[in-house]
This record gives C-alpha cells, sequence and structure tokens, in this order.
C-alpha cells in the first residue's frame, strides 16, 4: 500500500545525532538496492533510498566519506557519521544526486520503494509492491528510475 508522500523537508541524522540533514525538495524515487555493497554497508538484505538533487541538500555535522567503486562501474562517496559510522547517504561522483539512506529519516513510515534495483540479488525473503519497477543490475540511466516515481507519484494527478 503506499502513502501519501509527505511535504518536503525531510530531515533525519545519525544514531549519535552529531550529523543531522535535511532534503527540501520532492524526491526524484524512492528506490531499494539488492547490490552486494549495499546488503554490506546496511548489515541487512538491501537498502532503501530516498533519491533526490544534492542542490536540495544540506547537512550539519562531520562525515567520513568512503569512496567505492560501484558493481555498476559508477564511483560513489559514500557518507557516514565521523562520530558513530551510521551510514547516512551517498553521492555518485559524476552525478548531482544524493541517495539518502531511508532508515536514517526521522519519519520513514511512508517510504515504499517505487523501484528495486540488482533484483537478481534479492533474498528470497524480500517482496516487492505489485507497482514497483524491478530491474535487473544497475540501470544504465536512472531516468527509468524517476519516471516510474512520477507515473505513481504525480506532480498534477
Amino acid at each position: 500500500m503506499r502513502l501519501a508522500l509527505p511535504q518536503p523537508p525531510y530531515v533525519g541524522g545519525c544514531l549519535c545525532g552529531a550529523v543531522r540533514y535535511s532534503y527540501s525538495a520532492r524526491p526524484l524515487a524512492l528506490n531499494a538496492c539488492h547490490c552486494n555493497d549495499c546488503k554490506r554497508l546496511t548489515g541487512s538484505d538491501y537498502v532503501k533510498m530516498l533519491l533526490g538533487e544534492r542542490a536540495h541538500f544540506s547537512q550539519t555535522g562531520e562525515t567520513h566519506v568512503y569512496r567505492k567503486r560501484a558493481d555498476s562501474g559508477r564511483e560513489v562517496d559514500v557518507r557516514r557519521c565521523a562520530a558513530c559510522g551510521t551510514r547516512l547517504w551517498h553521492e555518485p561522483v559524476t552525478a548531482h544526486f544524493v541517495f539518502i539512506c531511508a532508515g536514517t529519516l526521522d519519519d520513514s513510515y511512508w517510504i515504499v520503494p517505487t523501484s528495486h534495483i540488482w533484483v537478481e540479488r534479492a533474498d528470497d525473503s524480500v517482496s516487492f509492491a505489485p507497482d514497483a519497477l524491478c530491474v535487473e543490475g544497475q540501470p544504465k540511466d536512472r531516468q527509468i528510475l524517476f519516471d516510474h516515481f512520477e507515473r505513481l507519484y504525480p506532480t498534477d494527478p
């Protein structure tokens, strides 16, 4: 079941409270990633993320950056709290996006992924919403994720 999108800003932070962030615009997508990197970085079956434009993102507090070459071949900067190590978001090196880990939002009750990537690596116990876009591997162009989000959450209903 999909809930209505709450109005921005979307705020969150780390476990210890040293890092806080805010995203002040409508999301571009609500995505779940089932790649091996995300499984290891979260210690879970997958990660749910709010995808947005970096220009609408702000943060306070010190973070550590770990640059990783993803399975797709793209490089991403993974941001963690410098104090407690919570993985908060990541930023593709060559794009202007931010991917916020949904579990770090103050309120994430409304996030049901509109898309799933690397579905061939999803654990058997994972279920997908019937209207979610399921993509094997990493899409060459993220626009298909954004377009599907817009179909499910139209700007002008």
